[in-house]
């Protein structure tokens, strides 16, 4: 299906509306004045100290500073006759414009320079939307480990096990950016945030009133600047968290013989003869599941016209503890680690225009309230970013990423596995509302373990034509490989003697494809490990866009995006002995879509309008 959709225009007549650049950089712009006089002074050099970033004033004074990246810089204002002026502290944000005005004093001797600190103002004048900055020292001081976990403390945003909900929206209607290049399964549209805080620079966060250059978004826009290396010096940063092996539940263990699933089969009040013999009251029996007894079992294992079966009382209580044999207290710990290190490329640095990097890992294991085919939620991703300048006007980056995530797919009968995968202890203990919960507890294959490979590689570059305007160019190939599989199948030798001379196999353990049930009635093969998954899609984009502050009033910024992906969906459930159920969806499709868009930021003295135009084109 094909589909036609214009943007809006977005006329943001809304006093200090502001404008949503999809930026990695901020703008710098003010006057400068004789301090005496007031009268604006032009051919002032304004220069970014320690960058290669500067302007010169015009005849009224105006300076204007584009592509400025986050941090906290010095502005050196410097003229011939005037003492040189140096303003301290100012932060740059993602997409704003910061504002510093200078005051120069002409000098007749030799004189010291004029030293300030900036002030951020009280209120941030070209921003009206919901929108929030995080910087990196703000981000490592949180009591966080992740970037989700750092964003879910901000209003209105959200950590579910999905991802970020933003506005209440769902997490697929929400996009993630990284050095402006996508990180969303195209797929499920879902983001994979894979960004260690050690390489974060600045995190920005707007819910709202977007701007033309955005189009498939809807409840949110997540926007990382990661760290580059330095040009001259090594750095690292190294953050852990380790915790013990210990319980992830407030009481009894859910595999204490007197848990809501073993107590009606061990308590020696009613185990024998059943949870309705009159030791439990009618409110104990409610708490519980109904059980008749091991005395009723072993009466219709003797009864029944199979002599293999027959168990005294004792027996069928010890084959029902060695089905139930498996424990699932915590021996492993959680852990987080995140690491990284930066700075000039060993030995060609120099050579290849002051070429840095900048490396950073992340793992971490977070352990399952209990274990399923696999006991924990586990992600690794390593990236490398290198930079370069080319020319005073053109600088290269080079973005390599690589993650892995090993859990469990809690796949739904009624369909395929989709990607998705546990992540948190609610996910896991909210399984338990099942009416298989004995089953999930006791058979380790109940859900297929699943672990999802990812790849990408992305290169920008940004060339500044002009001290007014710069384009940048963008191209990203995310590939995502899906792996849902069957876990290793039962050894169905009968080999094991749980009651003397009653041989059994190594149930619940293994795959087995055909229905069994225990002696309770547990469910131990056919419903089991059912969802398989071994579908592989890639993304391909390109990005361009050029900014051009055309005059003190406007700030003009153009370009389009192409997103071409391969979708080869293998996604299906398998059943030997129920053949009702399987379900398939394979194909291989490849949709693509494309946008343009323009926009205008009008800056005048206490009113900032913004105003838009996007096209998309999609073929799906």
């Amino acid at each position: 299906m094909k589909k036609l959709r214009l943007g809006s225009a977005i006329l943001g007549f809304l006093v200090f509306a502001q404008v949503l650049q999809a930026g990695t950089t901020g703008k710098i712009v003010g006057q400068v004045t004789d301090v005496e006089t007031s009268e604006p002074l032009p051919g002032v050099n304004v220069v970014i100290e320690g960058t290669e970033l500067g302007a010169a004033t015009d005849e009224g004074g105006n300076y204007v500073i584009l592509n400025v990246p986050p941090g906290k810089y010095a502005l050196r204002f410097s003229m011939i006759g005037y003492a040189p002026y140096v303003v301290r502290g100012v932060e740059i944000v993602i997409d704003r414009t910061t504002r510093v005005d200078a005051k120069l004093r002409q000098k007749v001797l030799q004189g010291k320079e004029v030293v300030v600190v900036a002030r951020p103002p009280m209120v941030v004048k070209d921003v009206s939307n919901s929108q929030m900055n995080l910087a990196s020292e703000a981000v490592v001081s949180m009591p966080v480990h992740t970037v989700e976990e750092a964003l879910s403390l901000q209003a209105g945003i959200e950590r579910s096990p999905q991802g970020l909900l933003v506005r209440g929206g769902s997490a697929n209607q929400t996009v993630f950016m990284v050095d402006g290049l996508s990180l969303n399964d195209e797929r499920s549209n879902i983001p994979y945030a894979a960004v260690s805080l050690s390489a974060i620079r600045e995190v920005q966060v707007q819910t709202g009133g977007f701007n033309a250059e955005y189009g498939n978004v809807r409840s949110g826009l997540v926007n990382v600047v990661t760290k580059e290396g330095s040009k001259r010096t090594y750095n690292g940063s190294l953050i852990g968290r380790y915790s013990f092996p210990a319980p992830k539940h407030f009481g009894p263990s859910v595999y204490d013989r007197f848990s809501y699933f073993n107590r009606p089969y061990e308590d020696p009040a009613v185990c024998w003869t059943g949870t309705n013999n009159g030791a439990w009251d009618a409110y104990t029996q409610r708490q519980y599941p109904h059980f008749e007894g091991w005395e009723a079992v072993s009466e219709a294992t003797l009864q029944d016209q199979d002599p293999s079966n027959d168990l005294t009382p004792e027996g069928a209580k010890r084959l029902y503890e060695w089905q139930h044999r498996r424990q699932g207290d915590i021996k492993k710990p959680d852990y987080v680690l995140d690491f990284g290190f930066g700075g000039p490329f060993p030995g060609i640095s120099h050579r290849l225009g002051d070429l840095r990097f900048f490396l950073t890992h992340f793992r971490l294991r977070d352990m399952f309230v209990f274990p399923l085919s696999r006991d924990s939620y586990q992600e690794n991703h390593t990236q490398l970013k290198l930079t370069s300048d080319v020319t005073p006007a053109i600088r290269v980056s080079l973005t390599g990423l690589y993650g892995e995530v090993h859990s469990v797919s809690p796949y739904n009968w009624k369909t395929t596995p989709t990607g998705r995968v546990l992540r948190t202890t609610e996910e896991v203990a909210n399984l338990l509302n099942s009416t298989s919960g004995n089953a999930i507890l006791y058979m380790p294959g109940y859900f297929s373990p699943s672990s999802i490979y990812r790849t990408m590689v992305g290169a920008k570059i940004t060339h500044v034509l002009s001290p007014v305007t710069f384009y940048e160019v963008s191209v990203e190939h995310l590939l995502s490989r899906y792996n849902t599989f069957k876990i290793a199948d039962r050894d169905t030798t009968k080999r094991y003697e749980p009651v003397p001379g009653y041989f059994v196999d190594e149930a619940p353990y293994g795959y087995w494809g055909y229905s069994v049930t225990g002696i309770d009635g547990m469910i131990m093969g056919g419903w089991m490990n059912l969802g398989r998954d071994k579908s592989v899609n890639a993304t391909t984009s390109l990005k361009f866009d050029i900014t051009s502050q055309v005059n003190l009033r406007h700030q003009l910024k153009a370009g389009f995006n192409v997103v071409y992906n391969d979708y080869n969906i293998r996604s299906y459930t398998e059943s030997p002995s129920m053949s009702t159920w399987n379900r398939t969806m394979e194909y291989r499709v490849f949709p693509f879509r494309v946008g343009t868009y323009v926009q205008d930021k009008m800056e005048f003295q206490g009113f900032i309008a913004n105003l838009g135009l996007r096209l998309d084109y999609s073929n799906a």
